[in-house]
């Protein structure tokens, strides 16, 4: 019972990580837009949106939701990473002993 519970962790901090990528790519993207970016700009929002919040164009609010963003997408890659870590220590079989 307790692997299946971090089965749907592991499965809810991946998609957490997703939606906050997805926010944080339409939000990057809004401001790449509003800057006049050449295409260089577009792909690196997709590619790296938190980095937008240190453009010249970035305003204050919009660089803090950012920053929060930020912070929320690491800590849903780590309630994966340690889902995935408690899932592998609950189903482990150790070998069986031959001699």
């Amino acid at each position: 019972m307790l692997a299946e519970l971090f089965w749907v962790t592991l499965v809810t901090g991946v998609s957490a990580a997703v939606v906050i990528w997805v926010f944080a790519a339409r939000l990057a993207l809004r401001l790449a837009g509003a800057r006049q970016a050449g295409p260089l700009g577009w792909v690196l929002a997709v590619l790296w949106p938190f980095g937008a919040r240190q453009t010249a164009g970035a305003s204050a609010e919009t660089a803090t939701m950012l920053n929060k963003m930020m912070v929320a997408f690491f800590i849903a890659i780590l309630v994966a990473i340690a889902s995935m870590a408690v899932y592998s220590n609950l189903t482990f079989v150790p070998p069986v002993r031959t001699q």
